[in-house]
């Protein structure tokens, strides 16, 4: 086999690796995007929306959560409200808030569990007693 042709087989070999590598790519942040997507609960004149930063096997879970409304006054503590369950039954319940204290009619903050994540196929926050409804529930699916 020539120079030349030897140059052109590796070129193209490399321009195909380079091509399966964003394709690789991209698919698994389409897929990234799609299941870390925000979710939004109303209900007892509150919306609550919830949306993943962090959400990967072997780190701790944090959320982005936003409480809005015009007659109730979210005077809580998230922490106490909210736990992360698996598809194994593992519960986290140990977390931290870092946002708006609490009361009034507007509250965001972030969320931060204080576990890894082990080996699971989803999880789904549960945000207990917020204005008369009992369990707001949020599920993601970790899978590919």
């Amino acid at each position: 086999m020539s120079t030349t042709n030897k140059f052109l087989l590796l070129s193209l070999t490399v321009i195909f690796l380079l091509l399966t590598i964003g394709v690789v790519k991209k698919s698994k942040q389409k897929i990234s995007e799609k299941n870390l997507s925000s979710k939004e609960n109303e209900g007892g004149n509150v919306t609550v929306t919830v949306t993943p930063k962090v959400l990967e096997i072997g780190k701790n879970p944090v959320f982005e959560i936003e409480f809005e409304t015009h007659s109730v006054d979210l005077a809580f503590d998230v922490t106490k409200q909210s736990s992360l369950v698996d598809n194994k039954g593992n519960i986290f319940s140990q977390s931290t808030w870092n946002g708006s204290p609490p009361g009034g009619h507007h509250r965001s903050g972030i969320l931060s569990f204080n576990n890894s994540l082990a080996q699971t196929n989803n999880v789904e926050l549960i945000i207990k007693n917020i204005a008369g409804v009992t369990e707001r529930k949020y599920k993601w699916n970790l899978s590919l």
